[in-house]
């Protein structure tokens, strides 16, 4: 007899291999093989805790501490020994060149210094204690704590027993997920990285705590790791289809199947599934359960699937069809040939062009799917939605990536898609619209930056119970403490709105989410 594993004791699984990163305090040990009580020298040299660690994830909005004997060898260089990195901003007309957290030496005051971010992506310093000496070890504290009826929190640094404190707006740390460095600032890498010369440190803790979890704050789902969201509407229901991406830290993708979620109000969640394997066809291979998205026609449920091939380096897209929207899904092709093969795009720029369908059952009944990777293609399908119905076209889009995702909002069109943006190497969110989904097409520039963490996002579009929904996924978070990735995505969602004129206005990516009320 055939053993299944159900989603129950897959949850059970993946809450036992968490338990090991339960948020605690970091050391020396963290960065070196060492006793956490050594003196690690300091000289123009960093110590980096890479993304696969469970620091650079950690959430410390509620407080945070570090603490650790400091020693200067020279006085006149402004240093950073402990610096928790910035990122891009994202925030329109921001570009931050800051650390999130930096403890280190001001050589203008001759005192050591902590300097975090707030909310708003401006820089505090605090100095404190007596003026520093060359060779002598001092106890440094640097620590946060936020005021939630305030909305704002207090800093405080203490040097040799010496204390100042001043506040700022926002939680103790923003959220971001960023590489913590020892021996420079941020960023590093340039001729004034605020290096350590002739210093030392020993004897640092890092230790911080996370706010209390809201309804509707991202991840949409803490219970795997989720990517390549697709969101349906169906009556008084949203369902969510995501694939798991199972990849160890660091590792490369593994997703072997894709989960349904279900919800009447975007903040609480049903799980169901897996509600489809990728080598439930039998040409594909376990493992590459890549984006899809399903959608309903007649009373049946057709999910669109991007798969890799066993018999050649090809992707294929292929459909899988139900009778419930929560599954069990089986491939509807009978012949068990795939709807979309790489010889049907002979012309695409990119070897791996059949990825990421999306489809939209026009006002008139005619079903569309677009898809590609590097290019954008489109064609028409049958009444029957497992049969092409016309040849297959390439669309041209400015900046086009991968993942589109088609939707209209009265008489306009829109795709939305991953875009490589010159000069910026993690995908962000573009968009194009047209009057008729046969084009032309106008491009109208980016919806969103890239997700906090990764080199990939995927975008989704619904209007539900009246307002507008952008998801997409983000590997800037943990799940129970273990570290997320470029491989390792949870799926977030933010409101969405409108201009008059039916552009877009511009979407931060936030952890707040949807918890709060819309604009409107």
């Amino acid at each position: 007899m055939k053993k299944t594993i159900t989603s129950v004791a897959i949850a059970a699984m993946l809450s036992m291999s968490q338990s090991i990163y339960a948020q605690g305090t970091y050391t020396l040990a963290d960065w070196k093989n060492i006793d956490a009580t050594q003196e690690l020298k300091l000289n123009v040299s960093e110590f980096k805790l890479d993304f696969n660690h469970p620091l650079p994830y950690a959430d410390m909005q509620k407080q945070w501490t570090v603490k650790a004997e400091l020693k200067c060898g020279t006085l006149g260089t402004e240093q950073v020994f402990v610096c928790k990195e910035g990122k891009a901003s994202h925030l329109i007309g921001k570009n931050s060149l800051n650390g999130d957290i930096s403890v280190g030496f001001d050589n203008m005051h001759g005192q050591f210094f902590v300097e975090v971010i707030d909310k708003h992506e401006n820089p505090h310093r605090l100095c404190a204690g007596p003026k520093v000496e060359t060779g002598r070890w001092y106890e440094v504290s640097a620590k946060a704590q936020y005021d939630e009826k305030k909305d704002q929190s207090v800093l405080e640094l203490t040097v040799d027993g010496k204390s100042e404190r001043l506040t700022y707006p926002g939680k103790a740390l923003r959220h971001n997920a960023s590489i913590w460095v020892i021996g420079h600032g941020f960023p590093g890498g340039f001729p004034n990285a605020l290096q350590v010369r002739d210093g030392a440190i020993r004897n640092l803790e890092i230790s911080g705590e996370p706010l209390p979890r809201v309804d509707g704050q991202n991840p949409l789902f803490t219970d795997r790791f989720t990517a390549d969201p697709a969101f349906t509407v169906v009556g008084n229901t949203v369902y969510a289809y995501v694939g798991e991406d199972q990849a160890g830290p660091g590792g490369w993708f593994n997703m072997p199947h894709w989960f349904c979620y279900s919800s009447t109000d975007m903040k609480h969640w049903t799980a169901h599934g897996p509600i489809l394997k990728s080598d439930d066809f039998s040409y594909a291979t376990r493992g590459g359960a890549w984006a899809a998205q399903m959608v309903e026609k007649d009373g049946k449920y057709y999910f669109y699937v991007t798969l890799d091939r066993k018999d050649k380096r090809d992707h294929a897209i292929d459909v899988a069809v139900s009778d419930s929207p929560t599954g069990p899904f089986v491939p509807a092709r009978k012949d068990g040939t795939p709807l979309i093969t790489d010889d049907m795009t002979p012309d695409s720029h990119r070897g791996n062009a059949d990825i990421d369908p999306t489809v939209l059952i026009d006002d008139d009944g005619t079903p569309w799917m677009a898809w590609g990777n590097g290019d954008c293609y489109m064609v028409r399908l049958k009444k029957n939605m497992i049969e092409l119905d016309g040849e297959v076209r390439k669309v041209p889009m400015r900046n086009y990536s991968e993942g589109p995702w088609l939707f209209k909002r009265g008489k306009l069109y829109y795709n939305i898609y991953a875009s490589d943006a010159p000069g910026v190497q993690p995908e962000q969110i573009a968009y194009s619209t047209a009057e008729s989904i046969e084009g032309p097409w106008t491009y109208r520039g980016f919806v969103s930056t890239s997700a906090n963490h990764g080199f990939t996002i995927h975008p989704s579009v619904i209007q539900f119970k009246g307002k507008w929904y952008y998801i997409y996924h983000d590997g800037s978070y943990n799940l129970k403490g273990a570290p997320g990735g470029d491989c390792r995505r949870s799926v977030c969602a933010e409101y969405l709105y409108f201009n008059t004129d039916g552009t877009i206005k511009f979407i931060p990516l936030t952890q707040e989410g949807i918890s709060g009320k819309p604009l409107r």
